[in-house]
Parts: C-alpha cells; sequence; structure tokens
C-alpha cells in the first residue's frame, strides 16, 4: 500500500488517482489511464446513440401510425443519436471539454421532460442511461477528464 501525498489518504499500489483528493498519484500509468477512461467514455456516448437511434425509429413509427407529436420526438432522439455516434468517434482524438459537455443537466432534463410527455415512457430510457451510464461516470472520474 502507498499514500497520497497530496492528502495522505491510503491508495491501492496500482491507483494512478487518489480516490480521496482525485489529485494524480504520480504513477507512469496516468496517461494510460486516462486514455482508458476516454475510450470508454466514447463507448458509453456510442451505445447511448444507438439506444436514443432505436427509440427515436420506435417513436417515428408510433408517430406515423398514432399522433405526429411522437413523430417529432422521434426525429429529434434520430438526430440525437447521429450526434452521439459522431461525437463518439471523435472524442478518443480530441478529449477536450468532457466536463463542460456532461456537468450541466439543463439539455438532458428537457429531453427527458419532452419525451415523457410528447415521446411516451421509452424515451425515459434514453434520459436513465445518459444520467446513470455517462453521466454519473464523467463525474466519478472528473479530475482524470479535467483539461
Amino acid at each position: 500500500m502507498k499514500f497520497c501525498t497530496h492528502c495522505g489518504k491510503e491508495l491501492f499500489d496500482e491507483a494512478v488517482i487518489c480516490p480521496g483528493c482525485g489529485c494524480a498519484t504520480g504513477s507512469a500509468t496516468v496517461q494510460t489511464a486516462s486514455a482508458d477512461l476516454v475510450r470508454k467514455l466514447a463507448e458509453k456516448v456510442k451505445t447511448n446513440g444507438i439506444i436514443w437511434l432505436v427509440i427515436g425509429i420506435l417513436q417515428i413509427l408510433a408517430g406515423v401510425f398514432a399522433n405526429w407529436f411522437v413523430l417529432i420526438v422521434g426525429v429529434l432522439n434520430v438526430v440525437s443519436s447521429v450526434q452521439d455516434m459522431n461525437y463518439s468517434k471523435q472524442l478518443p482524438d480530441n478529449p477536450t471539454g468532457i466536463i463542460q459537455k456532461f456537468e450541466p443537466v439543463t439539455g438532458p432534463v428537457i429531453t427527458l421532460v419532452y419525451n415523457l410527455i410528447f415521446g411516451g415512457i421509452i424515451g425515459v430510457v434514453g434520459s436513465i442511461y445518459y444520467f446513470v451510464g455517462i453521466r454519473s461516470f464523467v463525474m466519478e472520474n472528473k479530475a482524470a477528464f479535467a483539461d
């Protein structure tokens, strides 16, 4: 076991970031850990894109046969899915601004609300994945993602 030089918290030998204060432990693998975290985030964003694509397609089909409001929400969700998939491809090469992108909650809350009201309960699934799978991952690893 080793100890953090910044806060004194006990660390596992393989730790690259202190869980107490978020500072680097001085290990040579900090760069690798950050690259691994960015790669994991890119995978999560891609998964989010796939989830929103499926949701959007289902909503478009429901909109064609039931209510045109659902059609509009479905199109918005498909556009969002394409943006997420593009971002997931760009993220490993340009991992800047991650905290600024995922820390605010206004946009995701608006998405959750309009999906709940107009897009049906299925739209809530994508929002839940975003908050639990992506945003919480970024906030837990905030020190590693800091520019």
